[in-house]
């Protein structure tokens, strides 16, 4: 008994024989811009499920984070809207609205429709970042049905909205409203000048997410929590108004530690304490050679000098269960990695000096 299985007719190239020996250059296809993100979403955010629609909320939450950790915000809101919009709100130095040089668009229009735009990339605009360095927000906006932002600089109100990622206009409320291409910012009101912050609201894009795929309180919660932790002084509210809650419901939760990861260790610590948290830091620098884009627009390995920080928490229990949690740029690293092998074996060489004497 033998079977035959069919090609499918989207599988085949069009106008290229059925065996594909007929392949040329007309075959190719080249994706620009945000339409790749659409094409094959997967590459960025992992996976079209919750995870993927969490990923996209994270990393429009760590552009407000980065502005809390250089110092310029200290408060975070994130607001589970009840039309299935989720907006997050920051009183940060608003994204840049004057025009970018190269381009001619406005800085939120760079930021949000160009992949690997924006100041993570050693421009000066920040020490230490996390998210995807400059494809987050574009991502996120490619992935959402509607997005609006809005941002206080210069004593106005600057806002725009995008329809999966193109530039324009609403006529109402809603990701199904009438919408109007085009681009360009508008200043829809004033504010004081000393005002500054961004908002930023989106409705995911079902066409990309599928069915099932939900938002997590409580892994919202665990994260705001953990960012507190790790920026003291900055305050993290997650107000659900969509009913994500046991039994569906609603509420409000703050997060701020002003104790840092002081305070982080002695949350995660299940025991009774046999001593006071221990805290250690310092600060240094080390060379490194990378690849620098020169003004020939060549990659040249360049040796570059890099500030580093290290900052410990650290407690004995009564108990036998070793917890150990890990960050960079506040990024958990849950594998460790050389920050953690290196505080590990310096633990162990001064334990081990101090039992020898």
């Amino acid at each position: 008994m033998t079977a035959e299985t069919s090609v499918p007719s989207t599988a085949l190239l069009a106008g290229a024989d059925r065996d594909g020996s007929n392949y040329t250059a007309r075959h190719l296809l080249v994706l620009e811009g945000l339409e790749a993100v659409r094409k094959r979403p997967g590459m960025y955010i992992g996976s079209t499920d919750s995870r993927g629609l969490m990923h996209c909320l994270w990393e429009i939450i760590d552009n407000s984070v980065d502005e809390a950790l250089g110092g310029y915000c200290d408060h975070i809101e994130v607001i589970l809207h009840d039309d299935a919009s989720v907006e997050v709100r920051d009183n940060g130095r608003g994204i840049p609205v004057d025009v970018e040089p190269k381009t001619g668009l406005s800085g939120v229009e760079v930021v949000m429709t160009k992949l690997h735009a924006g100041g993570k990339f050693g421009g000066g605009a920040y020490a230490a970042s996390g998210g995807l360095h400059g494809v987050g927000a574009s991502v996120v906006n490619a992935l959402s049905a509607r997005l609006d932002i809005e941002v206080d600089l210069g004593g106005h109100t600057h806002a725009i909205s995008f329809r999966r990622g193109v530039p324009g206009t609403f006529a109402k409320a809603g990701p199904d409203a009438k919408f109007e291409a085009g681009s360009g910012l508008r200043k829809v009101k004033k504010v004081p000048k000393s005002r500054r912050g961004t908002r930023v609201r989106y409705w995911a894009d079902r066409q990309i997410f599928l069915k099932d795929a939900k938002l997590s309180l409580d892994n919202l919660h665990q994260r705001a929590r953990q960012t507190a932790f790790l920026v003291p002084g900055l305050t993290i509210v997650v107000r659900d108004e969509f009913g994500l809650g046991d039994g569906g419901s609603k509420g409000e939760e703050s997060f701020r530690f002003d104790g840092g990861i002081s305070e982080f260790c002695e949350f995660l610590a299940g025991d009774r304490p046999v001593c006071d948290v221990l805290r250690f830091s310092g600060q240094g620098s080390f060379k490194e050679t990378v690849p620098v884009l020169d003004e020939d627009g060549q990659m040249t390995p360049s040796e570059v000098t890099r500030d580093l920080g290290v900052d410990v928490a650290l407690r004995w229990g009564t108990g036998y269960d070793t917890t150990v949690r890990s960050f960079v740029n506040i990024i958990a690293t849950p594998k460790g990695g050389t920050h953690v092998a290196g505080f590990e074996q310096a633990v162990a060489k001064t334990m081990n000096e101090v039992l020898r004497t």
